[in-house]
């Protein structure tokens, strides 16, 4: 089975770019796809070589569809995703709006599947990246899991990118930054995160960690830092049992999904370290001093090329092979 023509909402965003570059690298067999984004009517997109009309996402026609696939940026009205459901098409959603029926299987790289589903929530870049490195720990071990993530602008999307380096040039040029779209400064600035984002990272990570058996309590924090791409999520974790940190740092020398700091003449994870990489990176990997059952470490990566892209083209991959 392959899937001929995918309809992407949010086409126009950073995250749509990337997506519609790796379904033409993956060779899944997508002939051709439906493109749509809000107020980009009349704009193309490019793939395998060929522009692609985008149209207005409230205009989508399901009709000759196989797979509907739904991105963050651009894309904002979250009935269509019923209709796509209607429609009785496969449907991948990264808006969080399935993620929060409870009915739906949140899916990552590595992470069960539900065969008998058509619908299924993708999970964000944080959530896939830790609970990649908590699956490395024996099911049902952990009890819970806090988080403190520095997220970069681009989880804005394509404003986001832009505001953040406009205000740089011109605070660098001693000029004030103009008024922001998103109520404050970016640029040399830390801004809290609050709400709906927050809780959808901590429930679309504890349905992973207890779709893999540990049925853990996930509390998270959340601060946009002035960085483009690539997260930071310090993180504590607390454990049944002692950890073993040791064990834990061969696993993952040894795994070639991550790549543990110090690394040659490199101390820490950061997101500078990103380039170039599309492993997830952890640095400050260490027992807790007051608590044996507890561990900390940081943990870093590419939130666009290695989040909902990568997801998107395995779980595709995954459906091609079992013929749902």
């Amino acid at each position: 089975m392959t899937f001929k023509c995918v309809a992407v909402f949010g086409a126009c965003g950073l995250e749509g770019e990337l997506l519609l570059t790796a379904l033409a690298d993956a060779e899944l067999g997508v002939q051709s796809i439906r493109a749509f984004a809000d107020g980009a009517d009349g704009e193309t997109v490019m793939y395998r070589g060929r522009p692609f009309a985008v149209h207005e996402s409230s205009a989508a026609d399901f009709s000759g569809v196989d797979v509907a696939i739904f991105l963050n940026e651009g894309f904002s009205d979250f009935a269509i995703i019923d209709a796509a459901e209607d429609a009785g098409i496969r449907v991948l959603d990264c808006s969080d709006t399935l993620a929060q029926r409870g009915d739906v299987p949140v899916f990552c790289e590595g992470s069960p599947l539900d065969s008998d589903s058509r619908l299924f929530a993708i999970a964000d870049a944080v959530s896939s990246h830790v609970s990649a490195l908590l699956r490395l720990l024996p099911q049902g071990s952990i009890q819970t899991v806090n988080l403190a993530i520095g997220q970069p602008v681009s989880v804005w999307g394509r404003l986001g990118v832009e505001t953040l380096a406009a205000e740089t040039a011109r605070l660098l040029n001693g000029q004030p930054p103009e008024a922001s779209p998103f109520g404050q400064q970016m640029a040399f600035n830390v801004l809290s995160r609050q709400g709906g984002s927050v809780a959808a990272l901590e429930h679309g990570l504890a349905t992973l960690l207890n779709s893999s058996g540990s049925a853990a309590a996930v509390s998270a924090s959340e601060m946009l830092v002035p960085v483009f791409y690539g997260h930071t999520a310090m993180l504590r974790v607390n454990c049944v049992d002692r950890v073993d940190v040791s064990l834990l740092k061969q696993q993952l020398a040894e795994n070639e999904k991550f790549r543990l700091f110090p690394l040659d003449d490199t101390a820490e994870a950061s997101p500078v370290n990103l380039q170039g990489s599309d492993t997830i990176d952890i640095s400050a990997l260490s027992g807790d001093r007051q608590d044996e059952t507890a561990f900390r470490c940081t943990v870093v990566g590419d939130n666009l090329r290695n989040g909902a892209v990568i997801n998107i083209i395995e779980l595709l991959k995954i459906l091609i092979k079992i013929n749902i």
